[in-house]
C-alpha cells in the first residue's frame, strides 16, 4: 500500500501538476493550496494538523520558493511527522531556504548545485527536476519539421539572441509561456519532438536576483531548466548556453554549450549541415536523459532516502535577526485586517516565542517592528488582498 503524503502549495499553479504526477507514481498524494485558507497563522496550522489526522498522513512536503508563510517555526508546528522541503528556484532564496531547511528531514532541489550547498552543511539533500516525465515527453518518432526551437519567457537578452540566430539563416520557432505567447504543455511536448534542435538560454530572466538577505545586488545568474530534459525525453538535441550545473550532469560531448550568440549560431549549423553528427549527438543526449534523469528511475533513489528512518544532523547553531524579522512579519500579516484586528494581535505571542532565546535588543526590535505591522497590515489588507507572489510569465518587449 502507498504511503499517504501531503503536498502543501503557495497556489495553483499550472505546474503543480508535475509534481502533483511525479509523486502518485509513488504516493498516495493529497494537497493544499494555502492561499485558499483564508485564516491566520495558528489556525491555517491546526488546519493543516487536523487534515494530517483526517487523513492518515505520513509525509509532509513544503513547497517553499516564494512562500510568504512556510518558514522553520511553521514547520516545527506541523504534527511530527516526516517533513520534506521542496525548492526549484532556491538561486535567490538558498540563504533563507537553508535555514527553513533545518526543520525538515530531506531537501529535494531542482537546481544540482543547491544539492551541494545544503549537503556541505549536513542536509540530506538530492536532485529532483521539476518536468521529467518520461510519460509526458516522449521520443514520438515523427518528421522533424522544425530546424530549431526555443520555447519559454523572452526577454531583451534571450530577443537579442533569437534575432541573432534568424539573421544568420536559421529558422527558429518561438512559442512561450509568455500571458500572449502561450502554449499547453502538451503543445510544447508535441512542438519538442517536431523539433531537430531545442536551444536552450540558462541566465535567470528577470531584472535582478533578489537574494535574502543580501537584496537586489546581481542582473542575473547561471541556472539549470529543464528544457536540457524534455529536450532528451523527447529524442531531440539541445544547444544550451553556459550554466556551471551542466558539467555536473552531463560530458560535453552529451552537451554542447555556447557563451555568445556566434558560437551558439556556429554550433546550431555545424549540426544543421551534418545530419549524421546530429543524429549521434542527439542519441547522446537521449540516452542520458532517459537512464538517469526519467523521474521514474531518479526519484526511485529520493524515494528510498525518504522511506529510511530519519537520522537529522541538526547544524543549525542560531537563528539570525533578518530570518526572525521575515517569520516575525510572515506570521503577524497571515489574513490580516481591521476586522481581525484582535485575532491578529493575539499571533504576537508566537512572535514573543520565536524571539525568547534572542538577545534583549533582539527582542525589542523585533517587537517594536512587530507592532507597526499589525497596525499597518491591518489597514493594508483590509483594501487590497495579500497575492501570491509575481508572475513570471509576464513578457516586457
Amino acid at each position: 500500500m502507498k504511503k499517504k503524503i501531503l503536498i502543501l502549495f503557495k497556489a495553483p499553479w499550472h505546474w503543480n501538476k508535475f509534481v502533483i504526477k511525479k509523486f502518485s507514481k509513488f504516493y498516495d498524494v493529497k494537497y493544499l493550496y494555502l492561499d485558499q485558507i483564508k485564516k491566520n497563522y495558528l489556525e491555517t496550522v491546526a488546519e493543516i494538523n487536523s487534515f494530517i489526522d483526517k487523513n492518515k498522513i505520513e509525509i509532509v512536503f513544503f513547497d517553499v520558493d516564494y512562500q510568504k508563510f512556510i518558514n522553520l517555526f511553521f514547520i516545527k508546528k506541523i504534527k511530527n511527522i516526516k517533513k520534506i522541503m521542496m525548492t526549484f528556484d532556491d538561486y535567490e532564496r538558498h540563504d533563507l531556504n537553508s535555514i527553513t531547511g533545518a526543520g525538515c528531514d530531506v531537501i529535494l532541489s531542482a537546481c544540482p548545485i543547491s544539492v551541494f550547498r545544503y549537503a556541505e552543511i549536513g542536509y540530506s539533500a538530492h536532485f529532483m527536476p521539476l518536468e521529467a516525465d518520461g510519460n509526458f515527453y516522449k521520443n514520438m518518432k515523427i518528421s522533424k519539421e522544425i530546424e530549431v526551437l526555443f520555447f519559454g519567457k523572452v526577454n531583451e537578452d534571450r530577443k537579442n539572441y533569437i534575432e541573432h540566430i534568424k539573421n544568420n539563416g536559421i529558422k527558429i520557432k518561438v512559442v512561450g509561456n509568455n500571458e500572449e505567447n502561450r502554449v499547453s504543455d502538451e503543445e510544447i511536448a508535441n512542438l519538442i519532438c517536431k523539433s531537430k534542435i531545442v536551444v536552450n538560454f540558462s541566465k535567470s530572466t528577470w531584472d535582478t536576483v533578489k537574494t535574502i538577505p543580501e537584496g537586489d545586488i546581481f542582473k542575473f545568474n547561471y541556472q539549470f531548466k529543464g528544457r536540457i530534459i524534455q529536450s532528451g525525453l523527447c529524442g531531440t538535441a539541445c544547444v544550451t548556453e553556459y550554466a556551471p550545473h551542466h558539467s555536473l550532469l552531463f560530458t560535453s560531448e552529451e552537451l554542447l554549450e555556447f557563451n555568445t550568440k556566434e558560437q551558439c549560431v556556429r554550433i546550431l549549423k555545424d549540426l544543421l549541415n551534418d545530419s549524421k553528427k546530429l543524429l549521434s549527438y542527439t542519441e547522446k543526449l537521449e540516452n542520458k536523459v532517459k537512464n538517469f534523469y526519467e523521474e521514474e528511475k531518479s526519484f526511485k533513489s529520493i524515494y528510498d532516502t525518504i522511506d529510511k528512518p530519519s537520522i537529522k544532523k541538526e547544524n543549525l547553531k542560531t537563528v539570525p535577526f533578518w530570518y526572525l524579522r521575515i517569520a516575525a512579519k510572515q506570521i503577524l500579516i497571515r489574513d490580516a485586517n481591521i476586522l481581525k484586528f484582535f485575532g491578529t494581535l493575539r499571533q504576537f505571542k508566537e512572535v514573543l516565542k520565536i524571539i525568547k532565546k534572542s538577545k534583549i535588543y533582539v527582542q525589542l526590535l523585533i517587537m517594536g517592528e512587530s507592532l507597526l505591522n499589525i497596525f499597518w497590515y491591518s489597514i493594508i489588507r483590509t483594501f487590497k488582498e495579500k497575492g501570491v507572489g509575481k508572475n513570471r510569465y509576464l513578457d516586457k518587449l
